[in-house]
Formats: C-alpha cells, structure tokens, sequence
C-alpha cells in the first residue's frame, strides 16, 4: 500500500510537471493591441494603451517586447501577472502620472522618449504583433483621446490594476470654472457663462470640460462637483 501511495503520488507530481510546463510554453504576449492614445499640444503629457483581445488569461510575455513609434521605441522591462484577460498596460510620460486624475502608470517613458509619438501623427507598433497603428492628427484639447479605430474620444486610461482615471490638462480642480482654488458659489455663474458661450477674460473653460456627450450631463456633473 505504501508503494502504491507513492506511486500515484508520483504520478500525479508527474502529471503536474507537464501540465505547468504545457501552460508555460503556450503563455504568450501575441494578442496585445494598441488601444488608445492621448497627448497635449507640446507631446510632454501623452500616454499609450495596450489591451489584451481576446479574453486570454496567460499572455503573460510582454517583457522584452517594444512598442515603437517612429523615432522612438521602449522595451517593456517586464512580463505581467496572469490573469490577462481583457486587462490593459499603461505607458505614460513623467508628467501624466503627475496630474490629478491619472491611474498610475505599469511603465513610465525615459525622459529622452518624450515626445513619444507626433501629434501631427505617426505609425505605433507593438512589435511584433501589433504592426501598423497608423493615425492622423491626434486631439490635443486636454481631454479627448484618439481610440484604435480612429474616433475622437474621452479619455480613459487604465492600468494592469484595473484602475481607470479621467485627466483634464488644462485644469487643475474640476469645476473651480472662475479660478478662486475652490469650487464654490462663485463657479455657478462661471460655468454658466462658460456653457453658454459667453465666458469673461478670467474664467477656466476647461474646467468646465466634463467631456460628456450632452449638455444635461455636463452640468449634472458639475453639480456633483459642486456638491461634493
């Protein structure tokens, strides 16, 4: 009985052994694609999202890999931790992963990367399954980003956490529209101005940039902010 016990013990080591070893020689990194991109007009705040396609849970090989533009190019230092499925890799420029707002980026760009791509437009690879990410002009207004299939959109970034933010460039405190530091009373009559089209000298447009797709939403945004 003890020979038999250690026999299926061994066997089922055995069998383990292989089945790890199996997992390991198909974990990849072939199905991560490009999936959006954001700067501002001088390139000094950009980021680049990579996103896992396909729902698989082991395209852990990402580390050694290059996502390149056309003069530029970083090796991901490292690989990621399964499960995969769906996550997605956040590239960024020193100053994103300073503003309010922004998740954490899993790999922060060299100084000597920055600009990473042309806002004018470029070619963005992840070498080397993802070849040919090929766009025009990408919007530079502090809060749009350019998606893999060419649309102008809010931007989302998110991180190998799972943590998303929202950044607005060119505003430091969402909804202070008048620039008191605060957000208060006084913002009321701003943002007012601002949405209507009718803003003063002193008033901060882009705090009042909720980038939502409708008027009603916008303003029950601010109201969030107000209240909050």
């Amino acid at each position: 009985m003890k020979f038999v016990g250690r026999h299926v013990i061994s066997s089922i080591v055995a069998v383990a052994v292989v089945f790890i070893a199996a997992q390991l020689a198909n974990a990849g990194g072939h199905t991560w694609r490009i999936k959006e991109i954001f700067s501002n007009a001088d390139g000094t705040i950009q980021y680049v999202e990579l996103w896992e396609t396909l729902g698989g849970t082991g395209e852990v090989a990402t580390g050694g890999h290059a996502v390149t533009s056309t003069t530029k190019s970083f090796i991901i230092p490292t690989n990621v931790a399964v499960p995969t499925s769906f996550k997605s890799l956040l590239i960024a420029t020193p100053a994103f992963a300073a503003l309010p707002g922004a998740p954490t980026p899993d790999y922060v760009l060299p100084a000597g990367s920055v600009p990473f791509f042309s806002t004018a437009g470029d070619t963005l690879n992840y070498v080397p399954y993802d070849p040919s990410f090929v766009f025009g002009a990408v919007p530079t207004d502090g809060v749009h980003a350019l998606a893999r299939n060419g649309s102008v959109v809010c931007n989302s970034p998110e991180n190998y956490a799972q943590q998303a933010g929202f950044v607005n460039v060119n505003c430091s405190l969402q909804g202070d529209v008048d620039g008191s530091g605060s957000i208060d009373g006084g913002d009321v009559a701003a943002f007012l101005r601002v949405v209507t089209g009718n803003a003063d000298v002193g008033d901060n447009a882009a705090c009042a940039e909720y980038c939502e797709d409708t008027l009603a939403a916008t303003v029950a945004a601010f109201v969030s902010d107000l209240l909050g």
